[in-house]
């Protein structure tokens, strides 16, 4: 059997808990929705602890499904201007 050509699997709602810790089942609906890998919900949640992001540096941007599951990983943040 050829797997050179296999697509990634998706990530499992186990392995996305496992990358980003205790979400509520809605959120990680709404990441199982995007059909993310792990890699791509782990470069999400990397970006969303990354200090780059806050400093946005050109050129330094997630793309596709990572940045989809960013905006849903930071609307799910409590805000820090509390």
């Amino acid at each position: 059997m050829d797997t050179h050509n296999a697509a990634p699997q998706a990530a499992t709602a186990s392995e996305i808990r496992d990358i980003v810790g205790p979400v509520e089942d809605q959120v990680v609906e709404m990441i199982l929705d995007e059909g993310p890998t792990r890699a791509e919900v782990l470069e999400a949640f990397t970006w969303l602890r990354s200090d780059q992001r806050l400093r946005h540096r050109p050129g330094f941007e997630l793309e596709g499904k990572s940045a989809r599951i960013l905006e849903i990983l930071e609307s799910e943040e409590p805000d820090s201007d509390a």
